[in-house]
């Protein structure tokens, strides 16, 4: 039970605020980062997974626990486990310059004297960390003995992944 209720609760948190600025996107009148079509169908796409994670968590109230029952919850604090850490990898760089230079649009690094210089290419920390986060998830998120200890923690950090996407990604755009 409280593998569902963290999950279908993760689900519904996030999907509230991406209702919110989805909404936000879709009655914009002018330059909006996001166009108003494309919020409107966010609107209506997030509006119904929400509806149904309610009325998941309504469910999973109203069913009786039985403590040898099915581990099908412990895959959906899994799947939020890992796509949390996909989506927080999404927002590290993919490539960065040395203290003192500048990337620039073009993908190289300059100083002011206007010398380019290679980036240095950051992306197999994405890689790891998605490589990683599925491993986690795979192995100690679904631990049933420790699911007291595993549920807040597939929560948070689905909510952080999710959030911080949206905030640095979406609203800032």
């Amino acid at each position: 039970m409280v593998a569902g209720l963290t999950t279908t609760g993760c689900v519904v948190a996030s999907g509230i605020v991406w209702l919110v600025f989805s909404y936000r996107a879709f009655a914009c009148t002018g330059g909006c980062a996001i166009p108003p079509p494309v919020g409107g169908l966010l609107v209506v796409v997030v509006g119904a997974i929400v509806a149904l994670m309610v009325w998941l968590a309504i469910s999973i109230l109203q069913q009786p626990v039985e403590s040898s029952g099915s581990s099908g919850w412990l895959w959906g604090l899994s799947v939020i486990f890992a796509l949390g850490i996909a989506l927080g990898a999404m927002t590290l760089p993919s490539v960065s310059c040395p203290p003192g230079q500048h990337l620039s649009v073009f993908r190289f690094c300059y100083i002011a004297s206007n010398d380019r210089f290679p980036v240095i290419d950051k992306r197999w920390i994405k890689d790891v960390a998605d490589v990683a986060g599925v491993v986690v998830a795979l192995t100690l998120i679904r631990w049933r003995r420790l699911v007291f200890v595993t549920a807040p923690i597939a929560g948070t950090v689905w909510l952080v992944g999710s959030l911080d996407l949206l905030v640095r990604r979406i609203v800032q755009a």
